[in-house]
């Protein structure tokens, strides 16, 4: 069953538990009354008979006789209608059916309660002991009688059960009323209910069997704030669409391993090819001279550089992936610098380096100390420094800035050159593995695009920033922020 099949099912089954219990109620409450009638009869009889002839006492005292066998004149009109005072009636049943009345009740101001008569079948009875009957009258109300047999007939004490009817009618009036009220009011409970747990769960089963299929568009939808479904629905949507951002960055993760192997492809096929090439012409003994032969070692030797650098750098970044393991140590992040700039210098001649000096630095002959892996910190400027020359201009300056920020918190290193720049495309993907400015990948214009991702990933295991501000025709900016 569906849970909004139990919640009907149960509520129905406590409106039913709810109305058994009235019907309970009102039969229990009416056998008391009826019972409490049969009390006031008894006491009307003069208590229990003990033998047959005990119910004449009752008759003789009605006619005016004590008993003593005197015939005293009677206390009773023989005439019924004009009774003494009594809301009991008394009357002889014979044999053959005849009913006669003795007294009848006279404290009902209608013409019915005195004129009706107790209908009572006497093959029912018993001539041994006191039978109490529910029986209709000759008009419209019932008795309670007490049925006691005498020597000739049976005495008859009988009650209207007027009282009874009433008090039974308006418990049955009271509690209709409230049955409805509670059904009523389990109604509004189950819609309540319905509305704000049943329903939208179903939605949420719904919109969850289309995120099975695979509709990572689709979101859950709870009832309003507060409520349990909405909570859940926020928590799923949340997990949604964390699961959706893992899967978008699964699938980025696996475009760059196939932009990788290609890339890595292509930066290894050139230099195997050329060191192949040389063996093969060596083979075939194609290559003849001393010249010749030192020219094609040279080269040979070159490419086997190149592809071990390529992959040194690939291990580099495959240990930073892993897991970097760092020697930290208090160093000065300005005398680093000035040695970078200076083997610069001498590596590219043609490119003029300059040390600045930061906009907020209190004493620039001061140096400015960090807590970083010396090795690997510089390994990421040379990165940054080398390209600044490979990539700028004929001229090019390169100035390295040295800003120590935020009360000496963070340290910053800038290196701007006024080299031609990269387009906003370029410079947002410049981090990446085997990413260039240059499209041809000409191996005039640099290695193989692995420099900046060593020095993202190198800035990022100092728990630091990279950020590269390009423009083309307005030179590159790259800036290393580390905390200090």
């Amino acid at each position: 069953m569906s849970l909004r099949s139990r919640v009907l099912v149960g509520l129905a089954l406590i409106g039913l538990v709810a109305s058994v219990a009235a019907v309970a109620v009102t039969l229990t409450t009416r056998t008391y009354l009826v019972q409490q009638l049969d009390g006031r009869l008894l006491g009307f009889a003069g208590g229990p008979s003990t033998h047959a002839d005990a119910a004449q006492d009752l008759t003789n005292y009605v006619n005016g006789d004590d008993g003593d066998g005197d015939a005293d004149p009677p206390v009773v009109p023989t005439d019924p209608t004009k009774d003494r005072p009594s809301e009991a009636l008394l009357g002889k049943l014979y044999i053959d059916g005849t009913y006669r009345a003795v007294l009848n009740p006279n404290v009902y101001r209608t013409d019915e309660a005195t004129t009706s008569l107790p209908e009572i079948d006497p093959s029912v009875l018993s001539v041994a002991v006191d039978t109490y009957l529910t029986v209709p009258s000759t008009g419209d109300q019932q008795y309670r009688v007490l049925v006691r047999p005498a020597i000739d007939h049976w005495e008859v004490i009988g009650l209207s059960m007027e009282p009874v009817e009433a008090v039974s009618h308006r418990m049955v009036l009271i509690e209709v009323l409230s049955i409805a009220a509670v059904l009523v009011g389990l109604g509004l409970v189950a819609w309540w209910v319905i509305r704000l747990g049943v329903t939208p769960m179903r939605r949420m089963v719904d919109a969850s069997m289309l995120i099975a299929n695979g509709d990572l568009s689709v979101r859950l939808d709870g009832a309003g704030s507060g409520t349990e479904s909405a909570a859940l629905a926020t928590s799923l949507n949340a997990m949604i669409g964390r699961l959706s951002d893992s899967i978008s960055e699964r699938e980025r993760s696996e475009a760059q391993l196939r932009e990788f192997v290609a890339d890595a492809s292509h930066e290894l096929r050139t230099p195997l090819t050329t060191v192949l090439g040389y063996a093969q012409l060596h083979r075939k003994g194609a290559i003849s001279g001393k010249r010749q032969q030192t020219d094609a070692w040279t080269r040979t030797e070159a490419e086997a550089s190149r592809m071990k650098r390529l992959v040194e750098d690939m291990l580099v970044l495959a240990r930073f992936d892993a897991e970097p393991q760092l020697r930290l140590a208090s160093i000065d992040a300005k005398r680093l610098v000035t040695e970078v700039l200076g083997d610069a210098g001498r590596a590219h001649p043609e490119v003029t380096f300059a040390l600045g000096h930061g906009p907020v630095t209190a004493d620039v002959e001061a140096g400015v100390m960090v807590t970083a892996d010396s090795d690997r910190l510089r390994q990421a400027v040379i990165n940054v420094v080398n390209n600044a020359a490979q990539h700028g201009a004929a001229h090019v300056t390169a100035t390295v800035t040295v800003v120590e920020s935020d009360h000496g918190e963070r340290v910053r290193i800038d290196v701007a050159d006024d080299g031609p720049g990269m387009t906003a495309e370029i410079a947002a993907r410049a981090t990446e593995r085997f990413v260039r400015g240059d499209s041809s990948r000409s191996r005039s214009t640099g290695g193989a695009g692995l420099g900046l991702a060593i020095t993202a990933a190198i800035v990022d295991a100092h728990e630091g920033t990279l950020q590269i501000s390009s423009s083309l025709g307005k030179g590159t900016t790259v800036s290393i922020d580390i905390p200090a």
